[in-house]
């Protein structure tokens, strides 16, 4: 197993004590669930960025087909 850092915002890492807190689990266990759930798997498409997508989640040009 690999050890990661991460820098984050101290509101970020402060919401993410207290999510912990009331999981009764580590904010390095929440962590590692999320990243466990990136499974390549779940992604049929390229990724594209959040600012190349619309309000509503819709990819803008060059990404539509």
């Amino acid at each position: 197993m690999k050890n990661i850092t991460v820098t984050v915002p101290d509101e970020i890492y402060l919401l993410a004590r207290v999510h912990a807190a009331r999981q009764s689990t580590s904010v390095s266990a929440l962590v590692r669930q999320f990243l466990e759930s990136l499974d390549e798997r779940a992604y049929s498409g390229p990724y594209i960025p959040d600012e190349d997508l619309d309000a509503s989640g819709t990819p803008h040009p060059p990404y539509l087909p």
